[in-house]
Formats: structure tokens, sequence, C-alpha cells
């Protein structure tokens, strides 16, 4: 049986592709990711999630969504609405499942209850994590956000459902690796010890930060760059100047150094403060976390908590932990089949 597992976000469009033997072995697992800046080009989705599919003949697709609050729908009951219409009639003849608050739903479900689907994918994750730890908190820090995610006894216990709610209660950042405009983070920096307010244009993204400092190589800055140049360290460190309205003939290599190093502690600054609000309202000690690149900004604001710190890169490949949620989306539908199987034994299991 070969399942194909999405995230549709408003910027990448994740998938994995597992197929199990009839006792539920693993085959075979890939991977790809496509980017779509849905903002843009949201029309684009059926080639997307075609080209995704290739030639495999897929039984069920389980689909978790977050692509509906781009700015090129109105509301998110109309992003939602658009999104599964497209992947309804992408894929006609296969069982699709769709991520929801109220468990995983067919498209009758959604279509009449919209907002159930609206920025769920961190449930399908859940779902996967209280497998591995059934009392944690599970951080994951993707290319725009950051999930802080309590779970006591197997069940998530999150104070909030929609993003609102969940930026509201730490349990969501506005902060990723990739994508965040680093005025966001950071009101000023400074320049030979002089305090420098910065320019609130979007100059220069945290991509260009975790670049200059050799925490993501250039094939991981998968992104498009501010300024449509290429993401070479000298262009990233040219947007860089430009939050102070410079350029690299007068900012020094030295002062763009000590600028990145001072922007990286700022977002650590930022994913701690909301981790410290989630552990304060728990009491929960255990952290199981997610890092892409070599920042390892969840595992340091976790260690400057002092919490007990479980990586996922311990249990599962590298490259696997980017589709974790895609992964989660299809363990929801083995746990609503009552297929007695942990998805992520399973890939530890693969090799041995």
């Amino acid at each position: 049986m070969k399942f194909m597992g999405l995230d549709i976000g408003g910027a990448n469009t994740d998938c994995c592709i597992i197929e199990f033997d009839n006792d539920y072995n693993i085959i075979s697992l890939s991977k790809n990711k496509y980017y779509l800046p849905f903002w843009i080009k949201h029309e684009k989705l059926p080639e997307c999630l075609k080209e995704l599919k290739g030639s495999n003949d897929i039984d069920v697709v389980c689909v978790s969504i977050t692509a509906e609050l781009a700015d090129c729908y109105k509301t998110k009951r109309q992003g939602i609405i658009d999104i599964t219409g497209m992947v309804e009639s992408t894929f006609k003849d296969e069982d699709i499942y769709y991520v929801t608050f109220d468990g995983l739903k067919n498209y009758e479900y959604v279509n009449q209850n919209p907002l159930s689907a609206a920025a769920a994918n961190w449930i399908g994750t859940v779902n996967l994590i209280k497998h591995l730890k059934d009392t944690c908190i599970f951080m994951d820090m993707g290319t725009t956000t950051t999930d802080i995610i309590p779970i006591k006894d197997k069940h998530e216990i999150s104070q909030g459902y929609t993003d609102t709610q969940r930026l509201m209660n730490g349990e969501l950042v506005y902060t990723g690796l990739l994508r965040t405009n680093v005025a966001t983070i950071v009101n000023h920096v400074y320049i030979e010890s002089n305090k420098t307010n910065v320019s609130s244009e979007y100059f220069t993204i945290t991509a260009d930060i975790h670049r200059i400092l050799g925490h993501i190589s250039e094939e991981q800055y998968t992104c498009d760059t501010p300024d449509g140049a290429d993401k070479s360290i000298d262009s990233c460190k040219n947007r860089l100047t430009r939050l102070v309205c410079g350029d690299i003939e007068t900012i020094s290599n030295e002062t763009i150094m000590d600028m990145a190093e001072y922007i990286f502690e700022k977002q650590i600054q930022q994913v701690e403060e909301s981790l410290k609000q989630v552990v304060f309202k728990t009491g929960i000690q255990n952290v199981v976390l997610s890092d892409i690149g070599l920042g390892n900004i969840c595992r340091i604001a976790a260690d400057n908590l002092k919490l007990n710190v479980i990586n996922l890169n311990d249990y599962i490949p590298q490259p696997i932990v980017s589709i974790i949620t895609t992964l989660g989306a299809i363990q929801m539908y083995l746990d609503l089949k009552d297929v007695n199987i942990n998805i992520l034994e399973k890939i530890y299991n693969m090799d041995k």
C-alpha cells in the first residue's frame, strides 16, 4: 500500500511517499519539496502536486494545509475551499484525507467545516511525536515559523488552536530559519559599538544570516532572495548591510559578522521567550526538538532554560526530519484505521 503525505504551505509544499508491505514494513520512503509561493501563483498547485506524485501509483493521500493564510485569499475559509478543491481535482482515483482539529477527515467534512483544517498541520506532527515521548514539548523550526507544542499523556494540551490563539500563548513563533524579515527580529544593531537603528524595508532575511554564519549551505537556501540576486555568502553579506542602509564598501566585514551574530542571538531569544511561556503554563521539562541547518536555535533555547532535550535526529535521519509533518498525517490515517504501528520506529529499524 502506498501513501502520499502532503503539507501544503504558503511557500513550500513538502511531500513524502511511503510504501508498506502487507505487514506494514516499509518497502520504500522518499521525500520531496516544491517551492510554490502561493501569494504569486497559487493556481499552479495542481501542477506542483502532479510533479510531486510523479509516476507513483498512490492509494491514499493525507494532506495538511497552512497556505490558506496567503494574501491571495481574502479569508482562511476561501483559502481552504480553493486548496482542497485543487487537491480533489488532481487526485481523482485516490482516497484523500485532510488533517483537521477534529481528526483526519474527508473532503465533504472539510468543505462544510473549512476552518477545522486551517493551519492544522501541527496536529499531524503531535500524532507522530506522541509515539516517541508521551509527555513533552515538541519544538520544530521551519523556514518561516517555529512550533512549540505541549503534549501530555499522548494528547496535545495546547492553549490555542488557531494561529492567532497559538501566537497569543507562545505556541507559535513567527520566526524561521530562512524567510523571516530580519527587521522583525531586531530594531537596532551595533556598528563599532554604536547602537544603530535598522531599516524596516525588506532588504534581508534570516537565510542570509544563517548562510553568513555557516548554519546552512547554498542548497539549503531554498527560498527567493529579497533582491533577486544569488545566494553566495558575498551576496548575503551585501543584503545584510542594507539593513543599516549601507553596502559592502561602507560596512566592514568584521561589522557584518558582528551584526549576523547579534541577530542570531536575538532570534534565539525570540524562541526562548515563547518556550519559557509554554514551560511555565505546563510544567513540562522534556523537549523533543527538530532543527534544520546547524544553527540549533531550538536546542540552544531549551538548554538556556535547562530543559531535558531529546533530538529527533537521534531517532530518524536528518533528511526525514524535514518531512515529519507529512509523516504525521500518514500516522493519523494508520491510527484511524487501528493499524498498530509507529512510523518513527519503522524508519529507525529500516536499515537494521
